[in-house]
């Protein structure tokens, strides 16, 4: 039988191992919709969209070992910050992966042009980047390397009002696509909105490490 401080340990372990597996789940599900949507590929929108079971279920995993711990533990301090943060850290996290199965909806009805849209792609890419990076602060209790991640957002927001601009002049010259060009403006604030989930999950390394509430964002 494994020691009572031993098996807590293990636990908090385990818990930051989840979220950084959830945290996979959701990076893969947007890179791969927004690839999807690029080349029309119904087959693996389709597949992102069935996969999302298994984000639920990790979800619900870190939900119920993060209320486990805290009233079975009744953790202090820093402790007590991680498992509330984790469980801020997975709705987040679980907010990503609806905006991917969003996203991998449009795709598996979309067969335009338009779709290839250079802009989109990059802002998944960066949104990729900043989880995984996120996850490496939060493995490393590293307040200043989640910090430095909110500043790519920057770069998103530039993206986002770009491809915005350009989708709804597209819209105006060619009414025809009026239906998927609305579909792309709303893939486009899915992917802005998903770099600010992300700079929540910093302002939440944060927390956890040092205590303080700071808007990154």
């Amino acid at each position: 039988m494994i020691p009572y401080r031993q098996r807590y340990r293990k636990d908090l372990s385990d818990l930051k191992s989840l979220t950084k597996d959830l945290a996979d789940h959701v990076g893969e599900a947007i890179e791969k919709s927004v690839i999807a949507l690029s080349d029309s590929n119904v087959d693996l929108a389709r597949e992102i969209i069935k996969n999302d079971q298994e984000v639920d279920d990790l979800s619900i995993k870190i939900e119920n070992l993060c209320m486990e711990l805290l009233v079975l533990q009744q953790p202090m301090a820093r402790d007590l910050r991680r498992i509330i943060g984790i469980l801020k850290i997975g709705i987040d996290l679980e907010r990503i992966g609806d905006l991917a199965v969003d996203i991998a909806r449009v795709a598996a009805q979309s067969h335009n042009e338009i779709t290839k849209l250079e802009f989109i792609p990059r802002m998944a890419e960066i949104s990729r980047k900043m989880l995984r990076e996120s996850m490496e602060a939060l493995m490393n209790d590293d307040a200043d390397m989640a910090r430095q991640i909110t500043k790519w957002d920057y770069e998103i927001d530039g993206l986002y009002v770009k491809a915005r601009d350009k989708l709804l002049k597209i819209i105006i010259d060619q009414p025809e696509v009026i239906k998927e060009g609305t579909s792309l403006l709303m893939v486009n604030r899915h992917l802005e909105r998903t770099g600010d989930h992300i700079c929540n999950i910093c302002e939440t390394i944060v927390y956890i490490v040092e205590a303080k509430r700071e808007h990154l964002n």
